[in-house]
C-alpha cells in the first residue's frame, strides 16, 4: 500500500514523530515542515491555528497541518493561555511557579487546536483540553529527551504525585497515551482514515 503524505508544519520534531505514529498504521507518513511562521497575537489558541495554518498554505502550497496549544492555569483565569509561548521565553517556568504561589488548587491543563487546511482553504479544526494536572512547587530538573516544552518539568499529571519530566519512561508513555486518546492528534488520526 502507498503511503499518502501530511505535512505537519512545526519546528517540534518530538510533536511530528508523535503524529507519525498515530497516523503510520492508517497508511501516512507525517514530513515536517520546519518553516518559520509569525506567531500571531490572538486571545485563544484556535485563532492562532488557524492564522498559522493560513500562512503555511500560502508558504507551502500544498495541505497543511499545523498545531497550536496554550498552557492554561485555571486560578489565573487560563493565563496564560494563547500566550504560552512568550511567556515562556520571557519569564519562564520558573516565572510561572513565582505567578502561582499561593494559589490554592494549582489546576493546569493544556489545550490546543490542530487545523488541516487544503489547498483551497478549507480548514477541518480539532480542539482539546487534555492534560490535567497540578503545578509543582518547584522545577524538576531531570533530563528529559522527549519532553517537548519546559512546562513537562511543572505539571504534574493527574493521578501522578510528581511531573511529567520525573515520571519513569513508562509512567510517562502511560500518561501520554491517555492524553493522545482525547487529543486533537488522535482526534485528527480518526478523522483522516475515514477520508
Amino acid at each position: 500500500m502507498k503511503q499518502r503524505c501530511i505535512n505537519f508544519v512545526t519546528s517540534n520534531a518530538a510533536k511530528a514523530t508523535m503524529l507519525g505514529q498515530l497516523l503510520e498504521p492508517f497508511g501516512f507518513e507525517v514530513l515536517q515542515l520546519d518553516t518559520s511562521l509569525i506567531e500571531p497575537q490572538a486571545n485563544t489558541v484556535e485563532a492562532v491555528a488557524i492564522n498559522k495554518a493560513e500562512q503555511a498554505l500560502k508558504l507551502a502550497q500544498t495541505a497543511v497541518v499545523v498545531e497550536d496549544s496554550g498552557f492554561y492555569i485555571d486560578e489565573l483565569s487560563g493565563f496564560p493561555s494563547a500566550y504560552t509561548r512568550y511567556a515562556l521565553e520571557t519569564i519562564g517556568v520558573g516565572g510561572l511557579l513565582r505567578l502561582a504561589q499561593g494559589l490554592t488548587t494549582r489546576s493546569c491543563r493544556f489545550v490546543s487546536t490542530m487545523v488541516y487546511m487544503t489547498p483551497d482553504g478549507t480548514a477541518q479544526v480539532f480542539n482539546d483540553a487534555r492534560g490535567a494536572g497540578v503545578l509543582a512547587q518547584s522545577v524538576d530538573e531531570t533530563p528529559c529527551p522527549e519532553a517537548w516544552s519546559d512546562l513537562w518539568r511543572i505539571v504534574i499529571p493527574d493521578g501522578q504525585d510528581k511531573p511529567l519530566t520525573a515520571l519513569t519512561a513508562d509512567e510517562r508513555k502511560q500518561v501520554i497515551k491517555q492524553w493522545q486518546a482525547q487529543s486533537v492528534y488522535g482526534q485528527f488520526a480518526n478523522w483522516l482514515s475515514t477520508q
